[in-house]
């Protein structure tokens, strides 16, 4: 997949189709076999995932993404043929700084991560080009 989104692209309309950034993940640094192991146990989904049958990814220590799950505040509305997102927060004053002044094209550039290895730009991608009329297969 090529990538030409721009920051202007980014908007409420995307948003409301894409919601990949209301997502709460985080990294981990420097994990250990045992403390990826503690955290899938109690019920946190883990990235790398583990393999079938094993209780982790492999023995070494590296970093790991704890993946949380869509944000509380996320509302989805499943209709017939599309999935719409919104925010229960938003207009509220009680919506995050980080939420209010997002951009993830503007952030993907800022953190040089502006490529097709960026999922959260690879789903607003998709979501603009849907808006656009362009489909394609995966």
């Amino acid at each position: 997949m090529s990538l030409d989104i721009h920051e202007r692209d980014i908007g409420p309309e995307l948003c409301q189709t894409c919601a990949a950034c209301c997502r709460v993940t985080f990294k981990l640094r420097d994990t250990t076999t045992r403390y990826r192991r503690f955290l899938r146990q109690i019920g946190y989904t883990l990235l790398p995932l583990q393999p079938p049958g094993q209780q982790d990814c492999c023995q070494g220590r590296h970093d790991a993404t704890v993946d949380m799950g869509y944000c509380q505040n996320l509302a989805i509305v499943q209709q017939p043929d599309s999935v719409r997102y919104g925010c229960r927060i938003y207009g509220t004053g009680e919506l995050p700084d980080l939420c209010a002044e997002f951009n993830c094209v503007s952030w993907a550039k800022a953190n040089d991560s502006y490529s097709e290895k960026n999922a959260l730009l690879v789903s607003a991608q998709r979501s603009f080009d849907r808006q656009r009329g362009r489909l394609y297969e995966d």
